[in-house]
């Protein structure tokens, strides 16, 4: 019997240091006894989402974080060293065979099924600490299917893979009322499962889970009803989601960083932006009955311009290719004037901006969006917003009249433009190629200078120009090309161009069907050239065909300026008439209607000054820029048309040259065949005594007459 004991003790032995055995696996690398007491200790409950009050959006914020995630945990211990001490049941050649009983060195026991000394099939295998396996073993390795008890009560029941729980489970704790259901990996919840923290159900997770860890998409329902679902990170709320609070009656649908609603910041400071959307949105359109304007993409440029977002060493250009890249924006709309922003997109836009800017600030703190959002907010759009700088919306009336020109200009941009050496490869301008525009169409002048044209671009542009060099690569959106030109026509037009129209009348301004605006000069015609009143017809063509409110949603109404002049003519007649009638009332009474003549005058003269402009305006973009624009246009379908007409002219050229040489060829074939069939019949002819290599042979047909007229002159003899 001793014998037969030390045999079936090196053979189980043997069997536990197997390849197959638990102790080749890594997870194994416990003993099980200190495995048991470490994963069974107090500090070492099962997971589970401390639940915190969250009456409102901001404790609920800061409520996210679990901190006994990662201390509660509950471990299977490991078969090693599996000595039997003694055995109770069958033996076959001395192993142990069918159902037996077996208690191990360190005070563990088993009592199941053997087979070839090993535990294989249904068992039960009792740690020492009390950590009990109900279920299948394969080659003393728990396999298949099994319930894991452990000494405070909780229990796993479910797939069990090499003593571990794999597969499809359920775990139930008995310290706390925390129940899992779901996929488990390598013993972690792993996969799709749903967890439980109170026995009535009103608290629970269900979603994607990586080693304990919530992280992928989830639902998140809270004991007092708030709702969350969205994606998750580390086991907080990360990326895009929706939380409802239902105490509050609130709800948010956007970003999440860490656990914090990434628009938190801006909820904070919503009463503000909402009032720079509706300042910016305005600019340049009529009054309506609501008072309510969409922002274009022309706004949001003179938006980051007045904030200084541009001061950051990164372009407006560099910015829509960011935007567009996060909202997958097509390429042909990235650089668009015409984009309307609503305002969720607006405040998306600023939070995307903020975390381009500043994310390298903040990248080792958290919550960095909101840092970054943060910084943002108090240096750049608090201190400057609507402090509207540049030519296009400065006044209200220029405003109007500029945008008239807004359709044609973009026309002339874009085909001006080139593709962007970097992805997307979308139409861009940049300073060379604004430069080389104004050259072709001979706008570079006395007046309008190269160094003129650098100090304008830099005005507001401090990537532009550092005092020693010029930087002609830095790229220009629409509103900087359209804001340059604008400063352009007061620098490049001459004093004696704008005399004609410097007095306009009352009906200085007519308005078209289409709500755009052009100067009428008719009165001066007369002192202009045939080429300035074409340019004037083709202006009045190109403003009545496609008005730039519909893109822009700006109502052109510049009827209003001509109905106030009555009452500008009304107040002047009143002035005169109160001065003659109450001259005698006393020195005061003079003195204030002097300073309404004042006043008037002053009136007068920005109406003067403001007509000197428009005349300005006029000469520039129609008499000189869309003229210049035109006539290049006009060599380039010339040059177009001329280049196909030589692409054809050559194409015919060389199907004549092909038919030609067709024909050559089949000549020197016919006339290589005819010399050919030549040299054939003279060699049929010869004769088949060949004389000597120093005779030359004659022509068979001479050979043949000689003799004969020989033979008849003989005979005539005789």
């Amino acid at each position: 019997m001793v014998k037969e004991k030390k045999k079936a003790d090196k053979k189980v032995d043997k069997s536990a240091r197997s390849p197959s055995s638990p102790s080749d696996y890594p997870e194994f690398a416990k003993q099980d006894g200190n495995a048991a007491r470490q994963d069974a200790s107090p500090s070492a409950a099962p997971p589970l989402d401390v639940q915190l009050k969250d009456p409102g959006v901001k404790r609920e914020v800061k409520s996210n974080s679990l901190p006994n995630e990662d201390t509660t945990q509950y471990e299977e211990p490991v078969l090693t060293k599996l000595i039997v001490e003694s055995y109770e049941g069958e033996k076959v050649r001395g192993l142990y065979e069918g159902e037996g009983f077996a208690i191990f060195q360190g005070g563990c026991t088993y009592q199941g099924m053997f087979s070839e000394g090993l535990m294989h099939g249904p068992g039960t295998y009792i740690w020492a600490d009390g950590l009990k396996y109900e279920g299948d073993f394969v080659k003393n390795i728990p396999m298949n299917h099994g319930v894991f008890t452990w000494p405070d009560g909780s229990t796993y029941e479910g797939e069990v893979v090499n003593g571990k729980r794999h597969g499809f489970g359920m775990f139930k704790c008995s310290t706390q009322p925390v129940s899992y259901i779901g996929h488990w990996c390598h013993g972690k919840r792993h996969g799709k499962g749903s967890i439980y923290y109170n026995q009535e159900g009103t608290s629970w997770y269900e979603g994607d889970w990586k080693h304990n860890i919530r992280d992928g998409w989830g639902i998140r329902c809270y004991k007092s009803g708030n709702i969350y679902e969205g994606q998750w990170e580390n086991n907080m709320r990360h990326g895009e989601g929706r939380m409802r609070w239902l105490t509050t009656n609130e709800e948010y649908t956007g970003q999440w960083e860490h656990g914090v609603q990434v628009e938190y910041a801006i909820l904070r400071n919503i009463t503000e932006l909402r009032r720079i959307y509706n300042f910016y949105s305005s600019l340049g359109c009529d009054r309506s009955l609501d008072n309510t304007f969409l922002m274009t993409k022309l706004h949001f440029w003179r938006f980051l311009k007045d904030c200084k977002f541009h001061h950051h060493n990164i372009t407006l250009a560099d910015m829509d290719r960011v935007l567009g890249a996060n909202n997958d924006i097509p390429v042909e709309e990235i650089h668009s004037p015409f984009t309307t922003l609503l305002l969720r997109t607006f405040l998306n836009y600023l939070l995307q901006l903020a975390y381009h800017i500043h994310h390298k600030e903040y990248q080792d703190r958290s919550p960095s969006l909101f840092l970054c959002f943060k910084k943002l907010m108090n240096e750049n759009i608090l201190p400057n917003a609507c402090r509207v700088k540049g030519h296009l919306f400065c006044e209200a009336q220029r405003t109007l009249y500029s945008m008239t020109y807004v359709d044609k200009c973009w026309e002339i941009y874009t085909a001006h433009c080139r593709p962007n050496a970097a992805p997307p490869h979308e139409l861009t301008m940049n300073m060379r190629h604004f430069l080389w525009m104004l050259r072709n169409f001979k706008m570079i002048n006395k007046e309008l200078t190269a160094t003129k044209f650098v100090e304008v671009i830099a005005e507001d542009n401090p990537s532009m120009y550092d005092g020693i060099d010029s930087n002609f690569e830095l790229e220009l959106v629409f509103l900087e090309f359209f804001e340059a030109l604008l400063s352009f026509a007061l620098i490049s037009v001459p004093e004696p161009a704008t005399k004609f129209c410097s007095d306009f009348p009352n009906d200085d301004l007519s308005v078209n069907k289409a709500g755009s605006t052009y100067p009428v000069t008719a009165q001066n015609t007369q002192n202009r050239s045939p080429s300035a009143l074409t340019s004037q017809e083709s202006d009045i063509q190109f403003s009545s065909t496609k008005s730039s409110s519909s893109k822009l949603g700006v109502l052109l109404d510049m009827s209003k300026i001509r109905k106030s002049e009555p009452q500008i003519k009304k107040s002047l007649s009143d002035g005169r008439t109160s001065k003659v009638n109450f001259k005698s009332a006393g020195k005061g009474l003079t003195f204030l209607l002097s300073q309404n003549g004042k006043k008037e005058k002053s009136k007068d003269e920005q109406k003067e000054k403001f007509n000197t402009w428009i005349s300005n305006m006029y000469v520039f973009f129609v008499n000189t820029l869309f003229q210049a624009h035109k006539h290049e246009e006009t060599v380039k379908e010339k040059v177009k048309e001329n280049r196909l007409y030589n692409e054809a002219m050559a194409l015919q050229r060389k199907m004549e040259n092909e038919e030609l040489e067709a024909r050559l060829n089949s000549l020197r074939e016919e006339e290589a065949k005819r010399q050919d069939y030549e040299v054939d019949i003279t060699v049929i002819k010869e004769p088949v005594d060949a004389p000597s290599s120093n005779f030359t042979p004659s022509p068979p047909k001479e050979d043949t007459v000689v003799p004969s007229k020989s033979m008849t002159s003989k005979k005539k003899k005789k």
